[in-house]
């Protein structure tokens, strides 16, 4: 699929009630299968890729500025949702970033605060914040910085896919609804990364695996640290965001 054809198909289904909303997840959808831009065999391969965030892991683990990553179950082959192109390959979102990160500031250091009220269910769209001293709003809420990746667990927000890169933080840092599945990506492209748990594959996997009782049912952390993740070349992945944009 390309734009023109995109175009074609926006041309007869626009009239269609629901249809920017419906081409929206078509179009997230092709980009998570590695079928809204070309592949172009010079980007170094995803496979690459894992391995710098290995070492950089080992590297912030030795450092102390990480905790050692708890580990996660592999992917069965077997499992994989559908084929990649080449270059690409299956991982999980526990082995882009750290899961859950902290913060550490002065009780004075002025900061973001986030509810879910301000995370946006649009792809692209930004989030909201309320300036407060990071003393008020480090204890009994989730922590995450400038660049961190956030996904609504709860429902409805999960399944309406409410999730965000938080940017624009005071003081670079923040923390907001308890709610929230966090990753600090490393090495690999914060927004590709919300496009996927914006995209229908994800969240339409993901709603079987929801546990609680009705109107609190809750998105596990195991299915979002764990559950497979299509990974482009770094590369592809900026024009691939670029495309969506």
């Amino acid at each position: 699929m390309n734009a023109d054809g995109l175009l074609a198909l926006y041309a007869r289904v626009v009239e269609a009630p629901d249809a920017i909303a419906r081409l929206r997840r078509f179009v997230l959808d092709l980009a998570v299968r590695g079928k809204l831009v070309e592949q172009n065999p010079s980007d170094e391969p995803a496979s690459d890729v894992l391995k710098c965030i290995v070492a950089e892991k080992a590297r912030l683990v030795k450092a102390g500025e990480i905790r050692k990553p708890k580990a996660v179950a592999p992917l069965k082959v077997d499992g994989l949702p559908f084929a990649l192109p080449r270059g690409w390959a299956w991982t999980q979102i526990a082995e882009l970033g750290v899961i859950s990160p902290r913060n550490d500031a002065p009780d004075d250091h002025e900061a973001s605060f986030v509810p879910m009220p301000m995370i946006p269910t649009e792809y692209g769209a930004p989030n909201g914040h309320e300036q407060r001293p990071w003393g008020e709003i480090k204890t009994g809420y989730t922590h995450f910085a400038e660049g961190d990746v956030g996904l609504a667990k709860i429902t409805p927000c999960f399944e309406n896919g409410k999730s965000t890169v938080f940017r624009n933080l005071t003081g670079g840092i923040g923390s907001g609804t308890t709610e929230l599945h966090i990753v600090r990506p490393l090495l690999v492209s914060a927004d590709y990364i919300v496009l996927f748990l914006k995209s229908p594959y994800f969240i339409e996997a993901g709603i079987p695996r929801m546990t609680g009782t009705a109107g609190q049912k809750r998105l596990p952390t195991e299915y979002f640290r764990g559950s497979p993740f299509p990974l482009p070349p770094l590369a592809e992945q900026h024009r691939i965001v670029a495309k969506v944009n």
